[in-house]
């Protein structure tokens, strides 16, 4: 028989709006991305949404070459002047944000050439509390050039509803999401959902569409998968957003146009699904000690 512990608190997540928006950020212009967030934020507030996720390096626009070291900045402090505008979008729309955003690598200054800064999301709770700020962990190609990797998969406690306890959020950001082991630990470290923030490209819709689900199905939470939609030269970032449930069922944003999808928790898929702790009450640690090689021999 399968623990109900966690799937009986699942019950308080149940009805709970959450939104995607799947738009095209200006790049290196925050304050036009600030007044795009603020559109789909007052929509989503319409629609009864306690949560909009954005996505990946959504404040600054996703480019690489010398573009991501120049417009990084941090995410809290006096000089976080991104992260301080989308805080306040947040509580005057009373509306939680997971956004991607280009954060200055710390032990260096900004804006230098030598700087590489964290691809990361910013977890904005509805009253424009900074929740976290999640790293990005697994860089895909020439992103190894411009980013600094993370190296951690903090949860993150996010009021959505006044008097209401948190919700435990976890974070993922495009690529790290096709590695199974990011979700599965954070359902380990108690997240109830996934947030997504992501820029994927084609020729990988396939293996978007399929994660999304499959990430909700084996984990036993909803995913929430907020993709870029915008063609350049060499690149196609064809959207496909949309919220998963633990039993596959998906709200989708359609393909290659700007669109806020809106879908709500369901306890009854958790509950049927078994929750997170269906699979992890019965997964084998004690055999998986190949998953920590680092490579086949």
């Amino acid at each position: 028989m399968r623990p109900v512990r966690r799937v009986k608190r699942a019950e308080r997540l149940d009805g709970l709006r959450v939104g995607v928006a799947q738009v095209r950020p200006a790049i290196g212009d925050v304050a036009a991305n600030l007044r795009l967030a603020a559109r789909h934020l007052r929509n989503a507030a319409r629609r009864g949404a306690v949560l909009v996720v954005f996505p990946e390096c959504f404040l600054q626009g996703y480019r690489l070459g010398s573009h991501p070291g120049r417009v990084a900045e941090p995410a809290s402090g006096p000089n976080a002047r991104a992260a301080a505008g989308l805080a306040r979008l947040a509580a005057r729309h009373r509306v939680a944000i997971v956004a991607g955003f280009i954060e200055a690598e710390p032990a260096r200054p900004p804006g230098g050439a030598a700087a590489r800064p964290f691809n990361s999301a910013l977890v904005v709770d509805r009253d424009g509390r900074l929740a976290g700020v999640y790293r990005k962990t697994h860089l895909f190609g020439r992103e190894r050039d411009a980013f600094t990797a993370g190296a951690d998969y903090p949860v993150h406690e996010l009021y959505l509803l006044d008097g209401e306890p948190a919700v435990r959020l976890g974070v993922c950001i495009c690529y790290d999401i096709e590695f199974p082991e990011v979700p599965r630990i954070l359902a380990l470290r108690g997240a109830e959902l996934l947030a997504v923030p992501s820029a994927d490209m084609d020729p990988y819709r396939a293996q978007q569409a399929s994660q999304l689900v499959a990430r909700a199905i084996e984990n036993g939470f909803h995913v929430a998968l907020a993709n870029t939609v915008d063609r350049r030269p060499g690149a196609h970032f064809f959207g496909g957003s949309g919220i998963a449930d633990p039993l596959g069922k998906l709200v989708s944003a359609g393909y290659d146009r700007p669109r806020l999808a809106v879908a709500a928790l369901s306890a009854a898929a958790i509950r049927a699904s078994g929750g997170p702790e269906g699979y992890l009450s019965a997964r084998r640690p004690e055999t998986y000690g190949d998953l920590l090689r680092s490579a086949r021999p």
